[in-house]
């Protein structure tokens, strides 16, 4: 979607054309039509290699020596193949904790948790679609104001199951929020950590765009724009910043 020469310069940034693609439906509001953006990521980056044990054991690895950041990434990978992506990306953080300065790491884990943001996003909307379906009898039928909607009462099978897909909608949405706001964390580490590295910059832009955190995605976009990019890629930068400050809402 956005400035070709920039994700052309290294192997990872594959891995937003991914994101982007998904993305876009989400700044639409419409989910990613069922992509499982976590697997795409994950082979993007050649996961899909023979098993690297039992995690029981990568377990044991890591409960023997805690402090030990081959252990932990060895749980992380074994964690990830088998799978276990929630689970994965915690043992991925701890890793990075460990050693800091692997960016290669510190993006994988930002992948995996704007993966893991698409997958609750898509259970929000799954959830929101199915109370609005269970609330459709109550919309049309007869209205609780006037007296046969009250003789008749709300009808207790279909507020259980709203009640039962709110509470899948609040749960995912606050998953949601959470992933987004930890794959945004990671890259803004990232960029903390290599100030010149203008992949890091495009990077945070395009998670913090997708994910709607509109001021990051801007400011990161910004910085973009001190870098040694050609004014065609420049400009599609000032576009996209015009069209996001547009976005935001009105100050007052």
């Amino acid at each position: 979607m956005f400035f070709p020469r920039l994700r052309n310069q290294a192997k990872w940034a594959f891995v937003f054309l991914i994101l982007v693609f998904g993305g876009g439906f989400i700044f639409l509001g419409v989910g990613s039509g069922g992509l499982d953006l976590g697997q795409l990521i994950s082979d993007a980056f050649g996961n899909r290699s023979a098993s690297t044990g039992s995690v029981s054991d990568a377990q044991d690895a890591v409960r023997e020596r805690p402090f030990n950041a081959l252990a932990r990434r060895k749980l992380a990978t074994t964690l990830e193949q088998k799978g276990r992506v929630d689970e994965a990306i915690v043992a991925w953080g701890e890793y990075v904790r460990l050693r800091p300065r692997d960016f290669a790491a510190r993006r994988h884990l930002g992948d995996l948790q704007l993966g893991q943001a698409d997958r609750y996003l898509r259970q929000a909307q799954f959830a929101a679609v199915a109370q609005a379906e269970a609330n459709a009898g109550q919309t049309f039928g007869p209205s609780q104001s006037d007296s046969f909607g009250r003789a008749l009462g709300q009808d207790p099978v279909t507020a259980a199951v709203s009640a039962k897909y709110n509470a899948q909608l609040q749960e995912a949405s606050t998953k949601y929020q959470t992933a987004a706001a930890q794959a945004v964390n990671t890259y803004q580490g990232i960029v903390k950590l290599r100030p010149n590295d203008e992949q890091a910059f495009f990077s945070l832009a395009q998670a913090a765009d997708t994910l709607r955190q509109t001021q990051v995605a801007i400011n990161a976009y910004t910085r973009l724009l001190a870098f040694d990019l050609d004014e065609a890629t420049k400009a599609q930068i000032r576009e996209r910043i015009k069209t996001l400050r547009q976005s935001l809402p009105s100050q007052g």
